[in-house]
């Protein structure tokens, strides 16, 4: 389901480019770092959207040996299955079309 965190919250914002497969291209990373509860986090979305995929810094860090760019575009290209899959049962649950609303410009 939507995860939406208030960016003005999130420290140190920075983007990255990537360019995903299936994806309109660039496609801009804004990422930066907070507490998610006690756990300094990684807060992520593809810019102009409001989803926002966190996960603990150490854990990014160790999976993606410092190369975010990579780590962000893996995650990316998983999450466009996951949406086609929704697409093809046509957005049948409100969350998936609050899903569709975000990203219907940005997934080909």
């Amino acid at each position: 389901m939507p995860h939406n965190v208030n960016f003005s919250k999130v420290k140190g914002i920075s983007e990255i480019t990537i360019n995903p497969q299936g994806w309109v291209n660039p496609l801009i990373i804004e990422y930066g770092k907070s507490d998610y509860g006690v756990t300094p986090s990684i807060f992520w979305k593809v810019k102009g959207t409001l989803h926002t995929f966190v996960m603990p810094t150490v854990r990014l860090e160790y999976l993606s040996s410092g190369n975010y760019a990579e780590h962000f575009e893996k995650v990316i290209k998983g999450f466009r299955e996951e949406y086609m899959g929704w697409k093809d049962d046509g957005f049948k649950v409100q969350w998936q079309q609050h899903y569709r609303e975000q990203y219907k410009k940005f997934i080909i």
